[in-house]
């Protein structure tokens, strides 16, 4: 999978209580962003999440808007990260094609629910190919 910097939401972005992505992209000013594919966004955890009870989750939505205040005109929700989340760890969720051609500006907002999240940082990015390869252990043996 690769990542285009100007296609950045977040770069190891520490989130303890509700914040918006630290960038946000201006659909007008992008070029050929994934014409004809579908987009996700793509989020990794790059600091484990941790709370004092071990209940925390974080709900990630990606919000459109005219103009860069956002109010936001439009959310997607797209995924819930769950208590205790490892880093290394990677989720993926499809953009609405309607959703993305009906705003100028989009960003993502991370929500934390159901207690005190105390460490948690994501890095999270649009991109056009997914990594979601699961590798299974062979099935023989070599002597």
């Amino acid at each position: 999978m690769y990542v285009d910097k100007l296609a950045l939401f977040s770069d190891a972005q520490a989130v303890t209580a509700a914040a918006a992505s630290t960038d946000y992209m201006d659909l007008g000013a992008a070029r050929n962003i994934g014409v004809g594919q579908e987009l996700y966004v793509a989020v990794t955890v790059d600091v484990a999440l941790t709370d004092a009870s071990s209940d925390s989750t974080v709900t990630v939505s990606l919000e459109g808007d005219s103009s860069t205040t956002f109010t936001p005109d439009g959310t997607q929700t797209l995924f819930i990260i769950p208590a205790l989340a490892a880093a290394g760890q990677k989720y993926y969720a499809r953009i609405s094609p309607d959703f993305a051609s009906n705003y100028r500006y989009i960003q993502l907002r991370y929500t934390p629910n159901n207690g005190n999240l105390t460490t948690g940082s994501f890095t999270a990015a649009i991109v056009t190919g997914i990594d979601k390869v699961t590798n299974f252990p062979k099935g023989y043996v070599i002597s």
